[in-house]
């Protein structure tokens, strides 16, 4: 019991994205985290500026290279010697390219960090050691998985093979719950330019029925499906202001 108490962290992957810092701040205050990035010099930042009375370890992993990444996980398992209840994947890697210019390697990049890296994860995830103290899997997918946009179909299809993904792993792993969450358009410093440009903010504010989110839009989410209390698994969830109805 006490090494569930003291050694249960909830995994946030691209722990250092705009995002992804919204989720540890708000997660943070109800569970012991350890935050994943490939910037080390970042994930210290953010470790000293989350505001939690709760234990926080830093996992430094380049998800690009991903013969890697089951193997450093599980010595970092054996070396701080703790449990994962939640694993919340938010890193995403994009690049917004026509599709005559992609090339194997980018492909392989987007993939390996996107989709990859959290299967590799899962396999740690689900051993022995671990599969009884895990609840929760939850994947931030991408409004585009299921809506096309231009030049972003490399991108898109990483994060639709995580939302089918999402459904077999949540038969096969029941009752752990398996969700993916498919955020609207956000403001973040990588969309900022859009969000400034009228063009863009008059098409905006027709296709998203609440207009914009706020930094707990997706966080608040992510909470509610980590809650004990929530009976949803399986299930690819459309935040996005109301912009899919349409």
């Amino acid at each position: 019991m006490s090494l569930k108490i003291k050694n249960n962290y909830t995994l946030i992957t691209g722990a250092t994205s705009d995002l992804g810092l919204h989720i540890c701040n708000l997660v943070g205050k109800r569970n012991n985290l350890l935050i994943h990035g490939r910037d080390i010099s970042r994930l210290n930042k953010l470790k000293k500026n989350i505001k939690t009375n709760k234990k926080i370890l830093i996992w430094h992993q380049d998800f690009s290279n991903i013969n890697d990444v089951s193997k450093n996980l599980e010595k970092f398992f054996l070396k701080e010697k703790i449990i994962l209840s939640n694993f919340i994947h938010c890193v995403g890697f994009s690049r917004i390219l026509p599709i005559k210019n992609f090339n194997k390697n980018l492909y392989d990049e987007i993939f390996n960090i996107n989709f990859f890296s959290a299967l590799e994860i899962i396999r740690i995830l689900v051993k022995k050691n671990n599969l009884k103290f895990l609840k929760n899997i939850l994947f931030i997918s991408a409004f585009y998985s299921k809506f096309g946009s231009k030049y972003n179909s490399v991108y898109a299809s990483s994060k639709g093979a995580i939302d089918s993904m999402v459904k077999s792993l949540a038969v096969e792993l029941a009752p752990i719950r398996v969700n993916s969450i498919l955020p609207g358009a956000i403001r973040t410093r990588m969309s900022n330019d859009l969000f400034n440009d009228k063009l863009y903010l008059d098409k905006f504010n027709r296709r998203y029925l609440l207009g914009e989110a706020n930094d707990l839009s997706i966080p608040e989410t992510v909470l509610f499906l980590l809650s004990d209390n929530c009976w949803i698994t399986g299930q690819n969830l459309q935040v996005d202001g109301g912009a899919s109805c349409h």
